[in-house]
C-alpha cells in the first residue's frame, strides 16, 4: 500500500493531478472498469444533482429507507469535519481502513498496460473509493450525490434507476455555463435512457425537460406529477396521481423549502416501491429523523449561534427567509467567508437587511479569498461601516463572541469551508484545547 493512513493518502491526492477540477468521464471509466465496477448495478441507485438541496435530499432518502428497514449506502461531498462523512453505510461514516483499502485498489487500477498511470483528481479518487466500498457492501439502495455538475461529473459513470434533480441556480459558471439553462443542461446530463427523473424545481428549466424527452425518460415534475399541500403550521400532505398521504410532519430541517425536498424524496420512493416498499409510518418517522449538519443548525445558545453552508445566491435567499421567520430581541451578527468564484454581491444583497454587522474572515486553500479581498468585493454592495476584517474564521468568532450579548444572534455562513472551520473552533473549545 502506497500510504499507511488516510491523511497521507489525501495529502498525496491533492497534488497528484495537474488541476483540481478536470471534468470528464474517460479516465474515471477506465479505472472503474479495471476495478470491476460496472455502470449498471443489481440494486437500485439514485443519483442526486442540482445546485441547492442535494445534501438535504440525500439525508431524507437515507432516513426514509432506514425507517423502512433497508440498508443504504451514500456518497456526498464535501465533508465538514472528517473525510469519512462522504461515504456512509446505514447513515454512519465508514472507517479509515475501509477508505485506505479502496484507495489502494484505485491506485493499482490506475496502472496502464504500457507501465504509465492514469491521473485522477482528488474528487475522482474519492468518488471511485465510494463506488468501490458501496459496490462491495451488502446494501439495498445506493444514493450518490453529484458534485460540481452532472454530465461530466465522475458520479455519472453509474447508470441510476432514478435521477433526482433539485432546484437549479447560477453557480460554478466558469465550469458549467453563464446562464441557468446552460447549467441545467449540464445537471440534466445524469438522466439516462429509459430511466426515471424526479425534478424538484418550482421554476423548471427547459433544458431538463428537453433532456428527459431526448432520453425517453419518465419525468415527474413538482406541481405536475406530485405536489405539496399545506394543511397547517404543523402538517402537510403529499399527493401524486396514485396516492395522497395526509398528516405528514414537517421535516426536522428548517425552512419551508424543505417540504419540496421531502415531496421529491417521497416521489422517488413511490417509483421504487415495487422493489423497496416504504410505509406511510416509515415516511412519518423519517421526516422527524433527518440527520444533516450545518443547514440552519443552532450549535449553541445564549447567544444563539447558527451555522449554514449557504454559499450562492439561491441558498442565501433561503437562509434569509429562515432568519426572517425567527423573532429575536437583539442584533444579528454574521461571520462570513466565501470563495472567490462566487457571485458574492448577488448573494449578500439578499441577506443584508437581516445583518447588523459582518465579521469578515479569510480562508486557506485554492479559490479562497482573504478578508481584505472579500471586503473589496462587498464594498460594491454593502455599507463599509458594517464590514469588519479578521484574518481567519477563528479570529472572527473570537471577536464576535467578545461583543455579542445573550439576546443577539450569530450566523456563520458563506461556504462549506467556513462552517467546517467554525465547527472545528467550537469543537476545540468544548474539548478544552
Amino acid at each position: 500500500m502506497r500510504h499507511a493512513d488516510l491523511q497521507s493518502w489525501l495529502s498525496w491526492q491533492e497534488s497528484l493531478h495537474s488541476s483540481e477540477i478536470d471534468l470528464g468521464l474517460d479516465r474515471v471509466r477506465r479505472v472503474a472498469a479495471n476495478m470491476g465496477i460496472a455502470p449498471r448495478w443489481s440494486i437500485p441507485v439514485v443519483t442526486v444533482a442540482g445546485t441547492n438541496g442535494k445534501g438535504s435530499s440525500v439525508a431524507m432518502l437515507e432516513a426514509l429507507y432506514h425507517h423502512a428497514g433497508f440498508r443504504t449506502g451514500s456518497y456526498t461531498s464535501p465533508h465538514l469535519l472528517q473525510y469519512n462523512e462522504r461515504i456512509k453505510i446505514d447513515r454512519q461514516p465508514v472507517s479509515d481502513d475501509l477508505i485506505c483499502h479502496a484507495f489502494d485498489k484505485i491506485d493499482k487500477a490506475r496502472l496502464k498496460t504500457d507501465g504509465g498511470e492514469i491521473s485522477l483528481t482528488y474528487f475522482e479518487f474519492g468518488t471511485l473509493a465510494a463506488l468501490s466500498i458501496l459496490h462491495e457492501a451488502d446494501l439495498d439502495l445506493v444514493i450518490l450525490e453529484v458534485g460540481l455538475g452532472g454530465r461530466l461529473d465522475a458520479v455519472n459513470i453509474i447508470d441510476a434507476a432514478v435521477a433526482l434533480i433539485t432546484p437549479i441556480a447560477l453557480d460554478h459558471q466558469s465550469w458549467l455555463g453563464d446562464s441557468r439553462e446552460a447549467i441545467a443542461g449540464e445537471k440534466a446530463g445524469i438522466i439516462k435512457a429509459g430511466s426515471h427523473v424526479v425534478y424538484n424545481d418550482p421554476e423548471p428549466a427547459q433544458a431538463v425537460i428537453a433532456k428527459a424527452e431526448q432520453a425517453k425518460a419518465s419525468l415527474d415534475q413538482l406541481a405536475d406529477a406530485y405536489a405539496v399541500v399545506i394543511s397547517d403550521d404543523q402538517y402537510w400532505q403529499f399527493k401524486n396521481a396514485s396516492v395522497g398521504i395526509k398528516n405528514l410532519p414537517r421535516p426536522s430541517l428548517e425552512g419551508d423549502f424543505q417540504l419540496n425536498n421531502a415531496a421529491a424524496v417521497i416521489q422517488v420512493s413511490q417509483l421504487l416501491n415495487d422493489q423497496l416498499p416504504v410505509s406511510e409510518n416509515a415516511i412519518r418517522k423519517a421526516l422527524l429523523d433527518i440527520q444533516l449538519a450545518a443547514r440552519f443548525q443552532t450549535i449553541r445558545t445564549n447567544p444563539d449561534i447558527i451555522v449554514d453552508v449557504a454559499h450562492n445566491a439561491h441558498a442565501v435567499k433561503a437562509l434569509t427567509v429562515n432568519l426572517q421567520q425567527q423573532v429575536i430581541k437583539g442584533r444579528t451578527l454574521a461571520v462570513v467567508a466565501m470563495l472567490e468564484d462566487k457571485a458574492i454581491c448577488e448573494a449578500m444583497k439578499q441577506i443584508d437587511g437581516q445583518i447588523d454587522q459582518y465579521f469578515l474572515a479569510g480562508l486557506q486553500g485554492s479559490r479562497t479569498l482573504s478578508a481584505s479581498q472579500l471586503q473589496q468585493r462587498l464594498q460594491e454592495c454593502i455599507s463599509s461601516d458594517k464590514l469588519l476584517i479578521n484574518d481567519s474564521v477563528s479570529a472572527a468568532i473570537e471577536k464576535i463572541l467578545s461583543v455579542a450579548s445573550e439576546e443577539d444572534r450569530i450566523i456563520i455562513f458563506g461556504s462549506f469551508i467556513t462552517v467546517s472551520d467554525a465547527m472545528q473552533v467550537f469543537k476545540r473549545t468544548e474539548s478544552g484545547d
